[in-house]
């Protein structure tokens, strides 16, 4: 009973990632400065790399390529250009 108390409040204390505050557009890759590369498959899904890209106040946006698995996160976008492999998300 103890177990279940204590993950029922860790639950309530971790705070939860809204995606209202993040623009996510499919088909198109970011062009900026990068801050860093995600490259463990904690990351390799879009869900995954929108939620650490709105955990980091310096990361603008972020760009996940499919086809690599890789999560990239940019603290300035520059610009947007179509690329059919990617997702991307700017604040």
């Amino acid at each position: 009973m103890k177990k279940i108390c204590i993950t029922a409040l860790a639950l309530l204390i971790i705070p939860s990632v809204s995606f209202a505050e993040i623009a996510i557009q499919d088909g198109y890759s970011i062009e900026g400065k990068i801050f860093t590369v995600k490259t463990s498959k904690k990351y390799a899904s879009v869900d995954s790399c929108a939620k650490i890209a709105m955990s980091k106040s310096r990361v603008a946006g972020f760009t996940f390529k499919s086809s690599s698995k890789k999560c990239f996160l940019y603290k300035n976008v520059r610009a947007l250009k179509e690329d059919s492999g990617s997702v991307s998300g700017t604040k």
